[in-house]
Formats: C-alpha cells, structure tokens, sequence
C-alpha cells in the first residue's frame, strides 16, 4: 500500500504541470488582460502607462519565461503578488481555504446523514410504496440545480425569515471566526449542495445493499437462525459500504472545487468566490494559484477513495 501511494503522488506532479500549463495559456488567450482590468482607460499617457505596468509585473516576457517564473516561485513557496488586491496571494489563500473546507465537509455529513438512511430504507423493503415514493422525490431534487435550492433556501431562511445569514463566511459579532459562527453560516449552503447530492448516496446504498442481500453468506446467515436485523447490520451493511465508502473520497475532492456558483451566491469568501474575483480582473497569480490547490484537492480526493477502497475490502490489493 505505501509503495502504491508514493507512486500516486509521484504520478500526480505530471498531472498537476499539465493541468498548470493549460490553465496558464487559458488564461493568456482570453481578451484583455490584467493591466486592463487594473487601471482606468482614461487617464493620461494610457500606452506608456500600460508598458510600465507590464515590465514591472513582468507580463512583458515571452510566455514560456513567464510560465517558468511562475514554476520555479511556486516551488519555493511563493504564489506571488495579487494584482488586484495588492497583496501576497498566500495571504488570500488561506481564509479562502478554510472556508472552503469547512463547507465541503459540513455538506457532505449532511449528504451521508440524509442519503444513506434513505437508501437503507428502500433495501429493507424495496419495490415497496416507501422505496418508490423515496426514489421519486430523491430524483426530482436530483434533477434540480443546486444554486435553485439556494434561491429558495436564501429567500425562506434569510429573507422572509431571517434565522440564517445569506452573505459571507464569518460574521461580525464577538464569536466571529470561531467553528459555530463558519458553521452557522455555512449551514444554508450546505443543505443545498446536500439536497442535490444525496440521491448519489441513496442510490448507491439501496443497489449495493440489494446486492449483497442476495449472496450465498446471507442466505447462510438466515438458515442459522439469525434475526433479520442482525443478518443486514453484521452482514448485509458492512458489504455494502464498499461502493459508499469510495464515493466519500471522490465527493471530498469535488465538493472542494465544485461549489463555485454557490460561494458566488452567498458571497461566500471561499476557493470558488476568490477564483469568480480573479477571473473577472484577469488576477492571474490568484487563478494559477487557485486552480492549482483545487487541482490537488481533487486529486488527492481520488487517492483517499483508493485508500479508503483498500481499507474497507481487504481483499483489494495494490501490487
């Protein structure tokens, strides 16, 4: 297992550069650039204005060279300077992370808490008015976009009653920046992603747990004499949560990268707003720096599914 993980992570480097150059010539060949985002195109003397900017941020240089500059301060730590909040990009980062993550785990205990019951419910008496009514309101809130829930959701419980806050991370009272106060206003877009995602984890629950169901040990548990709740907690369950398990990891790294629009909506100060601000001033440290740790979030997402895979079904090897 350790050797395959240090050849996942070697694996990733190539991954992440390719993903980084893309990124850097995406970037490059939109309209504009972040000098035109930076200053006012009246004022006087524009073009030289413009060419001093440049050189000093070093936007002059032939793109492979500025790709090359970029690398090697990344390596040493250094993301680079913001152009449009004139400030250490680093500095940005880490709020924007924490919140980020605080949202992604926050949605995704929602998401077990709420999908996994329900598909246990449907295994236990599938075909049944209770797993076909389930199944068709998990599918309908399947097929609504998630940022319609915060709509809703943001109108009810921000607006017409206003228990939730609808903008921002952190508040502005004694307890700001503590757990409870992220938490709090983290819940509203949480549910949402929640409500949208745990079809995925009913789904898998109710297939996975049918399946096992019909194996030749269940059948043996039954004809020893064990009761029907034992058979599915000892037996049936844990089987089953080979497929869920591994969806956890791949969700994590999604969750990471994923909830852009809805950080954009709530002007959640998180991975998703800070990269919507950076694109809109053509911030390219920020975007290079953003897509980069979103990037690793997604990847290492995919190696704990792995892990995770391994460790739940020990008759999984890596060789």
């Amino acid at each position: 297992m350790l050797t395959y993980i240090i050849r996942r992570l070697l694996g990733m480097i190539p991954m992440l550069i390719a993903i980084s150059i893309f990124t850097f010539l995406m970037m490059h060949l939109a309209p504009g650039n972040a000098i035109d985002a930076m200053i006012n195109p009246r004022i006087k003397d524009l073009a030289q204005v413009q060419k001093t900017l440049e050189a000093q941020n070093g936007l002059n240089l032939p793109l492979p060279v500025q790709y090359l500059h970029w690398l090697w301060n990344v390596l040493h730590g250094n993301f680079g300077f913001s152009f449009s909040q004139h400030q250490p990009v680093s500095s940005l980062l880490g709020p924007a992370i924490e919140n980020t993550l605080i949202l992604a785990i926050l949605a995704e205990i929602l998401i077990l808490i709420i999908g996994i019951p329900i598909g246990i419910m449907q295994a236990r008496r599938p075909y049944s008015r209770l797993d076909y009514s389930t199944s068709i309101v998990s599918f309908v809130f399947f097929s609504v976009p998630y940022f319609i829930f915060a709509i809703f959701l943001m109108y009810v419980f921000a607006i017409h009653w206003p228990i939730f806050p609808a903008q921002n991370a952190v508040g502005t009272g004694p307890n700001s920046g503590s757990l409870i106060d992220h938490i709090y206003h983290a819940l509203l877009p949480a549910i949402s992603i929640a409500l949208t995602s745990n079809t995925v984890y009913s789904r898998y629950t109710r297939g996975s747990m049918l399946d096992v169901s019909r194996q030749d040990y269940v059948r043996t548990a039954r004809a020893k004499g064990l009761q029907e709740g034992q058979v599915f907690r000892k037996h049936v369950f844990r089987n089953a949560m080979v497929p869920i398990v591994t969806q956890f990891g791949f969700d994590i790294g999604g969750l990471i990268g994923g909830a852009v629009i809805l950080e954009g909506l709530f002007t959640y100060q998180g991975m998703g707003l800070l990269t919507i601000n950076a694109v809109s001033q053509r911030d390219y440290p920020v975007i290079m720096a953003t897509t980069l740790l979103i990037a690793i979030g997604v990847l290492i997402g995919n190696l704990v599914a792995d892990i995770m895979y391994a460790i739940v079904d020990p008759r999984v090897q890596y060789n």
